[in-house]
């Protein structure tokens, strides 16, 4: 058993793997800012919505192995130092280090000897050479001889949940060998995924292309679906018609965004002449919502319904989502606009579906899925449906077009 601090630790990034940690016997303290989250998690209730997660908390309370703090103190005795917390741009659009550094000038004094500090949050390449130096010069300790230090981001996918953590790879970036083996020692208790040396810089951009490369092909389908429009032709029925599993194209997806998508590219695009790609993959997954109101604008319509706030589906993480950008632009358009999302206690209200013109399906929850259960409770026949998602499989090879339908309820 090992004693583990997590700074940030009532995040989601930071709360998982505290939660994992503790599960696995390490004696966890979570350090944060936020006293109503540390309220939330000391009473074991989690603040926020995580799939299973809820089991993970409610051993770790059970079995005393997790605590958390406002205070700095227990970084004095952890044998690993695990930070978690937000790394924005600025204006320009350039990384920012400043919450980092401030993190780093806060810890120097608790900081020790034989120290593992761990980086899991997601950082420019260009800006973890400063950060070794500047662990350097605040500690007085050299990294790889005093202290040791790694860079280890969390590998996940759109679909993934607390217990995938369990069996996904660990790339861990080091500059030295001591420090990519007391990290291996650590994520060996956590994780039977392969864990590999790689240097630092090497860590960051695999999880940043992971990333990258998802909402890039999110951004191939919205332009497919785009396509597909012009032609009057069904984006679903001809996924359905020809796709292999060697051959898969994502759905297009009115909302595909999430934390970081907005961030996570320009840290990529620091260095090189050719940012066509993922710049252009911006442009369309973020016009989808003018894309959509453009089309509405042809229905008779003066009230109109969102379904889905958040940034990904089944979740209440609201972060970089798209709900909210069309939602100001529909206002803009003096249209009428109700939300409604499960997830979130101040959209939960479904009653506002009611007598909606158009229904434009933006996060594609699982409590959505009952069409017409949602019907019932619009209560208007010719209310249209806007699904480029293809969440719908009553909709979705019925139409003359991929996203727009206009339902009527069986007489």
């Amino acid at each position: 058993m090992s004693k583990i601090a997590v700074v940030g630790g009532c995040g989601r990034l930071g709360l998982r793997i505290a939660l994992i940690a503790a599960n696995r016997n390490h004696n966890v303290t979570c350090i944060d800012i936020d006293d109503e989250r540390i309220n939330e998690i000391s009473q074991g209730c989690l603040p926020f919505v995580e799939l299973n997660a809820e089991d993970y908390l409610e051993k770790a309370i059970k079995d005393k192995t997790l605590t958390v703090t406002m205070e700095y103190e227990p970084v004095n005795s952890a044998d690993v130092v695990i930070i978690s917390i937000g790394t924005p741009v600025d204006s320009n659009l350039n990384p920012s280090l400043e919450p980092v550094a401030g993190v780093i000038f806060d810890l120097a004094e608790h900081f020790k000897k034989d120290q593992l500090i761990v980086f899991r949050n997601i950082l420019s390449p260009q800006i973890i050479g400063r950060i070794k130096t500047l662990l350097e010069e605040k500690t007085k300790l050299k990294v790889g001889k005093d202290i040791f230090l790694a860079f280890a981001p969390e590998i996940s996918n759109d679909n993934f949940t607390i217990n995938d953590i369990s069996n996904n790879p660990q790339p861990v970036g080091a500059y030295d060998k001591q420090s990519f083996k007391l990290a291996e020692t650590f994520f060996q208790t956590i994780t039977k995924g392969k864990i590999s040396f790689v240097t630092p810089e090497e860590a960051l951009l695999g999880k940043l292309m992971l990333n990258m490369y998802s909402y890039v092909q999110a951004a191939c389908a919205n332009e497919f679906y785009l396509i597909a429009e012009g032609f009057g032709a069904n984006m679903h029925k001809i996924l359905d018609s020809c796709q292999t599993k060697e051959n898969n194209i994502p759905n297009p997806h009115a909302s595909k965004s999430g934390p970081g998508m907005h961030k996570e590219g320009w840290f990529l695009l620091e260095k090189i002449p050719f940012a066509e790609l993922i710049t252009t993959s911006f442009k369309i997954n973020e016009s989808m919502a003018s894309y959509i109101i453009q089309k509405i604008q042809n229905v008779k319509a003066s009230k109109v319904a969102i379904l889905g706030m958040t940034s990904k589906a089944n979740s209440d993480e609201i972060r970089a989502s798209l709900g909210y950008k069309i939602r100001k632009a529909l206002c803009y358009q003096d249209y009428e606009v109700v939300c409604y999302d499960p997830y979130l206690p101040e959209y939960s209200d479904s009653s506002v579906l009611k007598n909606v013109d158009v229904v434009i399906l933006m996060t594609p929850h699982d409590a959505f899925k009952d069409l017409d259960h949602i019907k019932q409770i619009i209560r208007n026949p010719n209310c249209a449906f806007v699904d480029i998602n293809g969440f719908w499989k009553e909709l979705r090879g019925n139409t003359k077009t991929g996203g727009f339908h206009h339902v009527y309820y069986s007489k």
